[in-house]
This record gives C-alpha cells, sequence and structure tokens, in this order.
C-alpha cells in the first residue's frame, strides 16, 4: 500500500495511530540513500530499486536551484535549495527554515552543516562563511539555527589563510563538522568544534570524500588506476592518516556521492543515462542502478545521504519516535 494513504489511517483511532507508529516502524525502518538530483530519487538497495520521490512544492519545475543534500537526523534530511528545507522523505512533510541574515553571493563562499551540540537534542543548523578579506587572507565565521531555541546567532569573526571549501555540506563526526578545502595545491579539512565554536585545519593525504563509519573519519580516494581509502586515528592529528584499504577502480568516469560502511562507496557513473553503483572494496563488486531522467547541479559538489526512515514530523525532529 501506497505510504501517504497508509498513514492517513493512523487517524481513524487512538489504537491504530499507535500500531502503525510503533510496530510498522519498527518493522519497515529501512536503510535509504538519497541523492541530490531534481527530481529527487532514492535508493533501496535492499529492494535493488531507484525510485523517483513525489515532487514538494519546494522542488518546484520553476525552482533553478541545485538540491544540496546537508544531513539527516532521525528520518529528517536538511536540504538547501533557495531556502533551507527540513524534509521526511518518507511522508513527505516537510519545514522551512526560517532565512538568516542575507549575504552578497558575489563576495563569499557558503557551505553548510547538520549537527548537534551537547546533546542529541540540541539540533543546530550552520552556514559556513568565507569572505574575501584581501591580500590573500580571508574572514570565516558562522551562523548557527538552533532548532531548540527557533533562531539564529551568529560567531566571532577570525582572519585566516584563504582556502576554497570543495563540498557544500559538512560531514559530522564526533562534536565537529569537517568541510574539504585546498590552498594552492594543499589538500586540506576546515573542522569545526561545534561546542566551543572554534575553528582548526587539518591537512589531507590527497583530495578525496569525507564520510564516516563507526564514529571515525574516513577519506576516499580515485587515483584513477586504483581506490584507496583512509582513516583519521586520532582527531586533529595529521600524522595519523592511515591508509586501510585499496582496490581496483572502477571502469569509466565516475563521481564519488557518499561513503557508507567501510569500503562501500556509492559512485555516480557518466554513462548514457547515467548509473549509482554502490561499490564494494573489500569483495572487489558492484551493484549497478539505473536512473531516471535527473537534473544535475556542480557535480564536483553533489553528495547523497544516507537515513533510515521514520514518521517523525520536520517540526519535531528530536522526537524520540522511531
Amino acid at each position: 500500500m501506497p505510504t501517504k494513504p497508509f498513514l492517513r489511517l493512523r487517524c481513524l483511532s487512538k489504537h491504530w495511530n499507535r500500531t502503525i507508529s510503533d510496530h510498522f516502524m519498527k518493522s519497515r525502518s529501512r536503510r535509504m540513500i538519497l541523492l541530490p538530483f531534481k527530481p529527487l530519487q532514492v535508493v533501496n538497495n535492499a529492494a535493488h530499486s531507484v525510485s523517483e520521490l513525489p515532487s514538494p512544492n519546494f522542488m518546484s519545475q520553476g525552482n533553478k536551484f541545485h538540491v544540496v543534500i546537508v544531513g539527516t537526523f532521525n528520518g529528517i534530511v536538511l536540504l538547501v535549495l533557495e531556502d533551507m528545507i527540513l524534509y521526511n522523505p518518507l511522508t513527505g512533510a516537510y519545514k522551512t527554515v526560517p532565512k538568516p541574515l542575507p549575504l552578497d553571493p558575489s563576495m563569499i563562499d557558503i557551505s553548510y552543516g547538520f549537527c548537534y551540540g551537547t546533546s542529541l537534542d540540541d539540533l543546530m543548523i550552520v552556514r559556513l562563511i568565507n569572505m574575501s578579506s584581501g591580500f590573500g587572507q580571508v574572514s570565516r565565521w558562522c551562523d548557527v539555527f538552533s532548532l531548540k531555541k527557533g533562531s539564529w546567532s551568529t560567531t566571532s569573526r577570525t582572519l585566516v589563510k584563504a582556502c576554497y571549501i570543495l563540498n557544500n555540506a559538512g560531514t559530522f563526526v564526533n562534536g565537529f563538522l569537517y568541510w574539504r578545502a585546498v590552498r594552492g595545491r594543499v589538500h586540506l579539512i576546515v573542522a569545526l568544534d561545534v561546542k566551543e565554536m572554534v575553528f582548526s585545519e587539518i591537512q589531507l593525504p590527497d583530495f578525496g570524500l569525507l564520510g564516516t563509519s563507526r564514529g571515525r573519519l574516513y577519506l576516499f580516494l580515485d587515483t584513477s588506476t586504483k581506490f584507496e581509502l583512509w582513516v583519521m586515528n586520532e582527531y586533529g592529528v595529521e600524522k595519523s592518516w592511515s591508509k586501510v584499504l585499496t582496490s581496483n577502480a572502477l571502469t569509466g568516469f565516475i563521481c564519488p556521492l557518499l561513503n557508507m560502511d567501510v569500503g562501500k562507496i556509492v559512485v555516480y557513473k557518466f554513462e548514457e543515462q547515467g548509473q549509482i553503483v554502490i561499490y564494494d572494496m573489500l569483495k572487489d563488486s558492484e551493484e549497478i542502478y539505473g536512473l531516471q531522467a535527473r537534473t544535475l547541479g556542480n557535480i564536483w559538489r553533489l553528495q547523497a545521504m544516507e537515513y533510515v526512515e521514520s514518521l517523525i514530523s520536520p517540526s519535531h525532529p528530536c522526537s524520540s519516535l522511531i
């Protein structure tokens, strides 16, 4: 039965609501992969299928902005188009985040993050801002939206050496948000301690895709002749990066989208119609998914996102309902 008609049955009685919300979701919650295309598409690798999500109002055909998938929590996904949207792909419900102060896009580089502070109910949306200050320096700061308080705040500005942020969405793990960046020929990470709101920089072994697994930060490298997977063993320690896996590369032209489990990578493969490939470095095997029509943004800044389905409302993303 389609999801939306089924969920409407919760209105029949308290018993139906409790049965569907508790027992149904506990048996049906699945790990899904949301793809950053227009229209939005989702990969269900358990059913080996790709489906197109019903287009919500914020994904109207007239919307010229590409989709940035920032992060996910409790089945709620944070998207950035013209607005920031909290979205539940299962129910189709969404909520627009209040706008922060406007900035001149011609002068700045903006990226985003979705994280929590000292507790799981302290959810925050971070807008990372780098503004040119001349003489090879930038003024770096971030605006933070607290979902608990429902308001924006701004951290103090820090003057740092200029660098270019490579991805629109930060990777959150163990109290830090990480963004890939480049300064000249040096590849590095811009890290934000979300508790103290302090920035730091960490050098990377090379250009690659960041991801997390089992509470650790991973880096996926495509060297054109092979794939490599690196892990940061000690947070903030550049010399703690170590190579954990090496395998043969996929053939053809690819764009990495997501680090799943250790050794599992989701990539977009540039075939005639385009393909999504889940590549297992440990087994040197791949699962291939054909795609329906889609619109791409800047392919080098695209990121997919893995989430677990829930019935939680975007208006209450910290709800205990799973």
